[in-house]
């Protein structure tokens, strides 16, 4: 369903539970502490700026759209939650991104910046963490309002692409680049590009963005199975190969090794025009200097799900929680997994003390731990859970 304010859920059925393997967990968990957190659980934008976790906006009920303004950063070293000042922020959103620079997070786009929920929103600001203050974004050359779109930091740019302008019900297949010294935004160029999509996947690679996979349609998802590398500094595309790669997904996760991508799970997958549509099996790692896909093995992998989190440790890529009708009566998962590129091997996450069965939420990896917040249960209620937890390897 579609919510009013833009998130993407599903009606899930159960069909068996969750699968058993006899390979040791590996992991524990610790919970956040609960009640002086940000006000959403959901779509919230999240950075890790080195001490702290950030987090600002997305959905909770916080007003009448259900989306919030406010934001909290949570100390990893005193276990603390401080809230982000509100002066200056940016108006109440959810379906928008945020990137970190080195010294500020930056917050742009998203829906609900109206009376309509559907509103979509075309500003931004740049929060600063050791002066706690907000400073508006130039919005001389943004692109135009979106939601939906991704965005990443390059270490001079702010690149946003793709995207839907949701009271057109049209997808978006362009972008731009922000400067944050000259505070300058400059279109991207559109030669080469990848066709409009939402629900992308994007990862920065040192000298490029790839974009890959998402859904071509508004009204109705279409499952895209391309995509393409930015180059900013030239301002060219180049085509990322179809040979070997995954089937066309949406809703998925990317993550960036230091050499190659690895996309996994998502929706689609030769699903098209079903209700509910398929679960995607599995996934694929992409090697940009041969321009080659290789598959991921399947063995010991968690179950096909999308709206789980998935980060990059520096030697693993570890996969947690996320929506599955393998995942128990309410379809939500309190399982996942870590997998080796080097051996192409998974190993289960420790789940004694993990959070509460999620899909939606924020996870990040702080340099030596998953920081899970908020998503939302099982069950299919549209109550944004507001707790958390960090799993240590």
């Amino acid at each position: 369903m579609r919510l009013g304010s833009g998130l993407f859920l599903l009606t899930l059925v159960c069909c068996s539970s969750p699968r058993k393997t006899g390979v040791e967990e590996q992991g524990t968990w610790e919970p956040l502490p609960t009640g002086a957190g940000p006000g959403a659980g959901l779509q919230v934008a999240t950075v890790f700026d080195g001490q702290d976790v950030l987090l600002w906006g997305g959905l909770g009920g916080c007003t009448v759209n259900g989306v919030c303004g406010d934001g909290a950063r949570f100390d990893l070293t005193a276990r603390t939650w401080t809230p982000l000042s509100s002066q200056g922020a940016p108006a109440a959103r959810t379906l928008h991104t945020a990137v970190w620079t080195g010294q500020r997070m930056l917050v742009w786009g998203g829906v609900g910046c109206g009376e309509r929920p559907q509103t979509p929103c075309g500003d931004g600001a740049a929060y600063s963490p050791s002066t706690d203050s907000w400073s508006a974004l130039s919005a001389q050359g943004a692109p135009s309002p979106r939601g939906w779109h991704a965005a990443a930091w390059t270490g001079r740019w702010m690149l946003v692409w793709g995207g839907e302008e949701p009271q057109q019900a049209r997808v978006l297949g362009d972008g731009a680049r922000y400067d944050v010294e000259a505070g300058t935004w400059t279109p991207m160029s559109a030669v080469g590009a990848p066709g409009a999509r939402r629900y992308h996947s994007t990862v920065w690679t040192g000298q490029a963005l790839m974009v890959w996979g998402g859904s071509g349609g508004a009204t109705k998802d279409v499952a895209l199975r391309d995509g393409a590398a930015y180059f900013p500094d030239s301002d060219t595309w180049r085509p990322l190969s179809s040979e070997g790669a995954p089937q066309g997904r949406w809703a998925h996760t990317a993550v960036w090794t230091g050499t190659r991508m690895i996309v996994w799970g998502g929706l689609g997958c030769g699903g098209d025009g079903q209700d509910p549509p398929r679960y995607c099996e599995g996934g694929a790692v992409y090697d940009p200097l041969q321009d080659v896909w290789l598959p991921l093995s399947g063995k010991d992998a968690p179950s096909p799900r999308t709206g789980h989190s998935a980060v990059w440790t520096g030697t693993r890529m570890i996969v947690w929680g996320g929506a599955s009708s393998k995942c128990g009566s309410g379809g939500a998962c309190s399982d996942g997994a870590a997998y080796d590129p080097t051996t192409d091997t998974w190993t289960p996450l420790g789940t004694q003390g993990a959070p509460s069965a999620r899909a939606g939420h924020a996870g990040v990896w702080t340099g030596d731990s998953l920081f899970i917040w908020g998503g939302m249960g099982s069950g299919g209620s549209e109550v944004a859970l507001s707790d958390g937890a960090l799993w240590v390897p």
